[in-house]
């Protein structure tokens, strides 16, 4: 969870910013348990609020991920330009130089952007434990405290 507001306009901020990171960590647990990996995606809030995936629009995608990374991105741009989108999410799986207290090395970043000029990087640290002998059991995804730091907006710059 994002820290707490200062005022209404921060509320809604903060409760828009909750919405995309609840998003993105609950898609990348299900791809993770489902995969045991993802490569990058993104959410955007629709015209009520509420958070949407974001599909690329490209018939033949690159398999590399910081090409389709891009390629999300500047399809959010270009949304934000022309006045489109309100706040976007867009998340990674990365791993961390250091380990989290839980000692997790992989974590799924989720870079959040708002409008009202709110930009964050949220790192939620996971471990992956089972999916052995042919998928019969099943993947466990157990996730450790979210770490949080400032970022630098690139969707919504004056």
């Amino acid at each position: 969870m994002i820290e707490p507001a200062q005022t209404e306009t921060d509320e809604v901020v903060r409760d828009d910013a909750n919405e995309l990171l609840n998003a993105a960590v609950s898609y990348g647990k299900r791809m993770l348990r489902k995969y045991g990996e993802f490569g990058p995606f993104g959410f955007r809030l629709n015209e009520e609020g509420k958070a949407v995936m974001e599909s690329i629009a490209q018939h033949h995608m690159p398999p590399d991920a910081s090409l389709l990374h891009g390629l999300l991105r500047q399809q959010l741009l270009e949304r934000a330009q022309r006045g489109k989108l309100p706040a976007a999410a867009m998340a990674s799986n990365v791993t961390m130089g250091q380990p989290s207290g839980e000692g997790y090395r992989d974590a799924i970043m989720v870079e959040i952007e708002h409008r009202k000029g709110y930009v964050i990087k949220a790192f939620v640290p996971y471990k992956i434990t089972g999916g052995q002998f042919f998928g019969f059991f099943p993947r466990v995804v157990r996730f450790g405290a979210i770490r949080t730091q400032p970022s630098e907006a690139q969707l919504f710059t004056p």
